[in-house]
Order: structure tokens, then sequence, then C-alpha cells
């Protein structure tokens, strides 16, 4: 997203709008990260500078049209003259949205749902506004069947897209229950139509062909899962990166790419090419850690391991550089190290001032010092 926020074109939003860029990591950031409901990166808000309310939000990433349109919404939130009835089920959504009550806005745009005309801007907008906020709630069943009782009928824009990827993501968590077995059936067939959609942002293009991975493996279909595979790898080597954020944004998607694939050492000259073009950024290290260990190459993710520990900025990065270090021990049978390694991420673990995340990552260093201390 920073790529696209600095578009030269953007700069006349400036006596529109004020940027402004919160560390998702640093702890004087939580309480507005908490009070706006933010559980994940990137979360893009429009605030009214007067009180703080939300005029229009968005989880994840957009093409630069789709963020002009995004800005539209919020100022006309913003200036609060917007007429029908939908648009104000819209407005009130994404108030509560923005301001972390999920439950409220799913009531919302539910009703920006039922007014809306079929097939129309309006209701792909709502639609997609409404499963995304489901997802937040983690009401699986519910998100994939708002998805496949919806999109078929919608415009193929990119609403449609993220409803597909979105509602199809939820009906892969429910795995074999019955609803999810019969939305991926409609879901699938929308999600190969939706990678073909002219202005898709890459990060929604992205987001489809991982699900579409992770659908496939669910039917086992091995064929399936490697084609989208490698066409999502075709995709992210045919971008030459324009900055060290847009080739993290890259890397990120290749490593998802290559363990969905269950092939890791295919993305280590990638990332090995990264760290060098980004020696200052620990992230970049970390990536290549995770993958060399998802490889069995021990030796080559500890010192990536090493090399990220000096840069790191935060706790929790060095929880997790820590975990995959403790884990490239264990896997070089130095077991005695690799416990005292993990004891050290679990200790990195009570310092993320995010609740939600802290319980996760002092929940993984648990479980894998539990299961060391089996062996």
């Amino acid at each position: 997203m920073r790529v696209t926020l600095s578009d030269p074109t953007l700069l006349r939003q400036a006596g529109r709008f004020v940027w402004l860029e919160l560390n998702y990591d640093n702890e004087g950031n939580q309480a507005f990260l908490a009070r706006h409901g933010v559980a994940w990166t990137p979360a893009i808000l429009v605030l009214d500078p007067s009180d703080e309310r939300v005029t229009a939000s968005r989880m994840g990433g957009m093409s630069l049209s789709e963020l002009k349109g995004f800005l539209e919404e919020g100022d006309r939130g913003f200036r609060s003259k917007e007429k029908g009835q939908v648009a104000a089920a819209l407005s009130r959504g994404n108030a509560e949205s923005g301001a972390g009550r999920f439950a409220e806005a799913a009531d919302a745009y539910r009703e920006a749902v039922r007014l809306a005309e079929p097939r129309s801007p309006q209701r792909a907008h709502a639609t997609d506004a409404l499963v995304s906020t489901l997802q937040v709630k983690r009401e699986w069943q519910t998100c994939a069947e708002t998805a496949t009782a919806e999109a078929p009928a919608l415009p193929r824009g990119s609403s449609f897209g993220r409803i597909v990827h979105v509602g199809l993501g939820c009906a892969n968590v429910g795995e074999d229950a019955r609803w999810a077995v019969a939305a991926r059936k409609t879901l699938e067939p929308l999600a190969v139509e939706a990678t073909g959609i002219d202005g898709l942002s890459r990060d929604d293009r992205f987001q489809l062909y991982e699900k579409l991975m992770i659908a496939a493996q669910l039917r086992n279909a091995p064929d399936e899962n490697a084609k989208w595979g490698k066409r999502w790898l075709d995709d992210i080597d045919h971008v030459v990166p324009s900055s060290d954020d847009e080739r993290s944004g890259l890397d990120v998607a290749r490593v998802d790419a290559v363990l969905l694939l269950d092939e890791p050492a295919l993305a280590l000259p990638a990332l090995e090419a990264s760290e060098r073009a980004m020696p200052q950024n620990y992230t970049a290290s970390a990536r290549l850690a995770r993958v060399a260990e998802a490889a069995n190459h021990h030796d080559l993710a500890l010192a990536a391991c090493e090399r990220g520990l000096r840069h790191v900025d935060g706790p929790i990065g060095r929880t997790g550089l820590l975990l995959t270090k403790a884990s490239a021990l264990q896997g070089k049978g130095e077991l005695s190290r690799a416990k005292e390694t993990a004891q050290l991420a679990l200790q990195a673990a009570t310092s993320i001032p995010n609740a939600h995340n802290r319980s996760n990552a002092q929940r993984r260093a648990s479980d894998f010092i539990a299961k060391l201390e089996t062996k």
C-alpha cells in the first residue's frame, strides 16, 4: 500500500487529507488501534479530525483507482451530504466498524444490502463490507453463506473479487463441514472468474490465488493446487519492485505461495537477494529464515535469524525470529539450546502490546517448549 499511497497523482488530495502512518508493533499506538478495532494490517481509515469518527474503512490493500474511490467515500461521509437510505446505512456501518463495534457494523451493512437494488454497485459495496466484517468477527459460516448468496448476481468488479476471496477464505476455515463444502462449490468457480477481472488490486488477486490453493488442498486436488501456486509465483516474478516496501510485499506473497506449494526452496534465491538489498530490514531476514527452516536448511535459517535479531525493533518480530531460531536448533538436534531460545521467545512475547497478538505468540512459544519437553 505504501507504493500506492506514494503515487504522484494523489498530491492533489493534499488539501483534503492529511496522511498518517502508524506502526502496528509500536506500544504508543496501541490505544488508537484498539479504539478503532484494527485487527491486522494493512488497515486504511478516513477519520473526521474533530471526533475521530471513521467515515470510511478498509482492511487490506487497494489499487490506485480503488484508493481514489475510497477517499471519495470518506469525503462524502465526512461532509454528511450523501442522500438515500443505503448510503446512510453504509455510513453507519463504517462509523461502527471504525470504532471497533463490529456487531453493530454488521447490522448496518446488512441493512444496506437489504435496501440496495439487486445487481447494483451499492449492493456489491455493502456486501463487500458485510463479509469483511463477518470475517473479522470470525463468523465463518455466516460469512461464507452471505458471499454464496450474494456474489453470483453482483457486477464483476473489485468488490466482487473481494467478496469471493473473503467468502472462500471463510469456507476454507470450515474445512469438511457440510456448509463449507456447499459454499466452496459456488465460490470456487467465482474465484476462478475473479482472477481475470481487470483493475483488481494485486493484493486481492494474490488473495484469490491463496484461497483457491487452500480449497484445492481441501479437495485433495494437488494438480490444481500446483496450477494456482505456479501462476501466483509467475505473477510475482513478473513485477519489478519500485521500492523496498514493494519488494517486501512481494516477498510476503512469495513465502505464502511456496509454503502452500510445499516447495519452500523455490523462494530461497529471491529471498536471499532481498536480504542483500535490504540489509537493515529485519523482516527480510525473518522471511529468509522461515523459508530456509521449512526447507530444512537449518544453518542458513540460523544465520538469517542472527542477522535479523541485530536489527529487530519490536517484540512481535523478536518473538518470531527467536521461535524460528529455536526450530532450526531443534532441527540440528541441539535440544537444550532450542529450549533456551524458545524460553527467550516466550519472554519477548510478554512485551507485545496487542493482547490478541501477545496471547497467540505466548501460546506458540509455550507449545514449542512443551513439545520439546516430551522428547
